[in-house]
């Protein structure tokens, strides 16, 4: 039966009625989550619950159900209880786990207990696919044994009447075979002819076990002498191998009968069905389960248990040592995007052959995913020999991939861990290998790092450090503060900048560049931007109404990458500009250097766009990484911030000060606003002015303040030096 049949059976409420579901679970979250998966996969099902044991086998002595989704921990309780229960209930039905977390012994356990699947909490999302799964299963089993029951049923008849007996037989599309108790061939249907290419004939008085490939004959000979006892007994042969006419070994499954006692029969009745070709496709299957489909390498389930085995070993053996490398391609989402995702699969599958090159026998070479690659090195001896293996990999990805006629360079960070004693699970090796290959990856790429505890201390920081930044953003721990930019001049103050921070409940100011890369990192920054751009316009409107012709001239608010080529970017400013209340004029929107570094086409299309909706940009940090002169006359800016380092290092030397003046020439010169990051020190000031800056921003003035202290500013509306 097709899976589309099942599902026709089971979720069309035109067939049957909804899913009848049993939920043990004493968390009232948890059973919503599992209501929630099941809803969004537009499952139709009732459900009941059980919270306790005794409610529980309540439920199932007076009620029929379709499947039970089970907590592996009920206070008092567990599943493997729970499933002991419906065992002996009679209700023969799917029994799925639904777990927070569970280890490799608890697993197999359940397995050999007999339950039918189990699921992660953190992954509630493929619930749904193992229910159906479940289910049809389960429909299928009941098929196969309703199969097995007519089939016997068909048997019986035989022996009512030879004729149709006879007429059954002949035209069976199975084989159907008599043989002696010695296992000589009495009969043999016509489909002995299509399936397995003999004349029937030609086989009589032959021996039904010399057909059979001999690792199968005991077997089955077993199977066979088991029913000679007593009349009417019957067994299952299960695959064997069969040779055919033609040297063809094919894969049979059969039901032996004892009919000696029948007289129409006077033997032993074996009914023969090829199921060569379900064989072949679940070898396939089985193939599949532990090959990744691109490239052929072994994949992240034959490597887990590859691991594991690994692990397991050296548990029992000290000196058996093995090591993992963990690969991350560099760049490689850069060569994706920009080539399309075909020729990324093409990459990746030469990068496999090429990897190849470096496989030692008795190794595992496996894709674990995306662009990562894992070596499992066996038997290693020194730290030294996995260090050499990552040498070699890196040698010879030195040599360019062709890709469509184009030349690809490409290299690899690798993470090393060495096989120690307090390692259980292979997760805790690939953990350490990960933080090892991201460690690499900071120093630079295209090198390879052994793990050391430190890594993972780091990762564990970094982890705990993006769960807080994400409750932040919830509970709004982040305050915007604001830095006056001043007219240098007249030391009046011109405009502000909006600059996020985040303070902890009890706890002091934590700076930005504690947490603005790893907002960027994990795509927080773009939430993160949008709420700093709200709350900066909002406060400028306030400030307007407050302080009309002393209120800043306008807000410069910074924007990602990220948060620059979102396509919600332009409506994104109208919805806020409009609840704000701010004229669009009044926003000036700081962009950095990087983000030329994408098609030059689609950033001056988005810098138009925005400049339609007047409003100004201003390049921040000019003259760090990236600066090209270039940028100031190809795309259309308002304003420059020249980089603190320039300010700071003003009287120094006179290569310093003189970019600083090309600079502010080049922005007259082009009528761009300049402005002055970083002045501390009150000689900066004079020396800026003299060098035509208009405007300037740092300490010297006033550190980035909240609102309140800003509107003190506002109030004075002046520095003196």
């Amino acid at each position: 039966m097709s899976s589309e049949s099942l599902n026709s059976i089971f979720f069309n409420n035109k067939v049957k009625s909804p899913i009848k579901l049993l939920l043990l679970e004493d968390v009232a979250e948890d059973i919503e989550l599992i209501i929630l998966s099941l809803t969004n996969a537009n499952l139709e099902f009732t459900y009941d619950v059980a919270e306790t044991a005794t409610i529980y086998k309540a439920k199932l002595d007076n009620n029929i159900y379709d499947a039970i989704l089970a907590d592996y921990r009920i206070p008092g309780f567990n599943g493997l209880e729970a499933l002991k229960i419906l065992q002996q209930s009679g209700q023969k039905i799917p029994f799925i786990l639904i777990t927070g977390s569970i280890g490799e012994e608890a697993a197999v356990e359940c397995i050999k207990a007999g339950i039918t699947d189990y699921i992660l909490k953190d992954r509630l999302f493929r619930l749904p696919n193992i229910l159906k799964r479940s289910l049809e299963e389960f429909t299928l089993r009941r098929q196969q044994q309703q199969a097995l029951i007519e089939r016997q049923k068909v048997e019986i008849a035989l022996r009512e009447s030879e004729q149709r007996f006879r007429a059954l037989i002949e035209n069976a599309i199975d084989i159907i075979l008599i043989v002696s108790s010695e296992g000589t061939f009495t009969y043999l249907s016509p489909s002995v002819k299509r399936v397995l290419g003999y004349d029937p004939a030609s086989l009589i008085g032959c021996s039904f076990f010399d057909l059979i490939h001999q690792a199968d004959q005991q077997r089955i000979r077993q199977s066979f002498e088991s029913i000679k006892i007593e009349a009417n007994q019957s067994t299952i042969l299960s695959e064997f191998r069969v040779c055919s006419h033609d040297n063809r070994w094919l894969m049979l499954e059969a039901i032996a009968k004892n009919l000696e006692d029948d007289p129409a029969v006077a033997g032993f009745v074996i009914n023969c069905h090829d199921i060569t070709e379900r064989h072949y496709t679940a070898q396939q299957l089985r193939y599949d389960a532990y090959h990744d489909k691109l490239t052929g390498l072994a994949n992240r389930s034959a490597l887990l248990e590859q691991l594991q085995k690994a692990i397991d070993r050296n548990k029992r053996r000290r000196q058996d040592h093995f090591a993992i490398l963990f690969l991350d391609l560099d760049r490689f989402k850069v060569i994706n995007d920009s080539l399309g995702h075909l020729m990324g699969d093409e990459l990746l599958k030469n990068m496999a052959q090429r990897l190849e090159q470096c496989h030692r026998d008795g190794d595992t070479l496996a894709r674990f995913g995306g662009d990562e690659f894992v070596f499992l090195l066996q038997d290693i001896r020194e730290p030294e020999e996995a260090v050499i293996v990552a040498q070699r990999i890196h040698e010879v990805l030195k040599a360019p991939f062709t890709l469509n006629n184009r030349e690809v360079f490409i290299s690899a960070s690798i993470g090393i861990t060495i096989s120690t004693d307090h390692y259980d699970h292979p997760e805790q090796m690939l953990r350490d290998a990960d933080a090892a290959m991201y460690r690499a990856k900071a120093n630079g790429k295209a090198c390879h790092e052994i793990f050391a505890p430190t890594m993972y201390l780091s990762a564990l920081k970094e982890l705990h450090l993006e769960s807080d930044l994400r409750q932040a953003i919830q509970r709004q721990e982040l305050v915007v503060y604001y830095q006056p930019i001043v007219f240098l001049k007249t030391q009046q103050i011109i405009g502000a900048e909006a600059l996020v921070r985040w303070q902890p409940p009890g706890k002091s100011l934590i700076p930005p560049n504690d947490f603005i890369p790893l907002a960027e990192e994990t795509g927080l920054i773009i939430n993160l931007d949008r709420w700093v751009l709200q709350c900066a316009c909002q406060q400028l409107y306030e400030w307007q109404q407050d302080f009309q012709g002393l209120a800043p001239h306008f807000i410069s608010v910074n924007l990602s990458p990220k948060q620059f080529f979102d396509p919600r970017l332009k409506d994104i400013i109208i919805e806020i500009v409009g609840k704000t209340g701010l004229d669009k004029k009044y926003l000036k929107l700081e962009i950095t250097e990087t983000v030329f570094l994408k098609n030059s086409h689609t950033v001056l299309n988005l810098l138009y766009q925005l400049q339609q909706l007047n409003i100004q940009i201003c390049l921040d940090d000019f003259g760090t990484g990236y600066s090209s002169l270039s940028y100031l006359h190809r795309f259309p800016l308002n304003s420059l911030k020249i980089d603190r380092g320039f300010i700071n290092d003003l009287g120094q030397t006179n290569q310093n000060d003189a970019i600083v003046r090309i600079v502010g020439t080049l922005a007259q010169e082009l009528q761009l606003e300049l402005i002055a990051e970083g002045i501390e020190e009150s000689y900066q000031i004079e020396a800026l002015t003299t060098l035509g800056y208009q405007w300037g921003q740092g300490y010297y003035f006033s550190p980035p303040i909240d609102a309140q202290a800003f509107s003190l500013l506002l109030e004075k509306n002046t520095f003196h030096i």
